[in-house]
């Protein structure tokens, strides 16, 4: 993925912004269209006008979201190496009963 050094101009919840970050140009539409998502669903669901409260209670559904997959991501990382455990147990099994019969 390359970085753009260029701005983009990007809408969320009816204000647009000039971004200019790291990001590659298409991601960068894509976060701003996956926060403009999130306050249009906040914003449905609170009876709020104030764009501030509706952009941090999206902020923190955002951040909800992140906590639980960096704990998925923890959990399969563990299980991963449980899983290299077991199969590098079974592998020298193999090896000794291989030798076995070569013997």
């Amino acid at each position: 993925m390359s970085s753009s050094t260029e701005s983009i101009r990007v809408t969320i919840f009816g204000e647009e912004y000039s971004i200019k970050g790291d990001s590659d140009i298409k991601t960068t539409q894509k976060v701003a269209e996956f926060v403009n998502q999130k306050m249009s669903e906040v914003q449905n669901g609170v009876p709020s006008r104030d764009k501030s409260k509706v952009a941090i209670l999206s902020a923190m559904n955002i951040a909800e979201e992140l906590f639980k997959y960096k704990e998925k991501c923890e959990q399969y990382l563990i299980d991963c190496k449980e899983i290299q455990k077991k199969a590098s147990a079974i592998s020298r099994k193999i090896d000794e009963n291989v030798n076995q019969v070569g013997s």
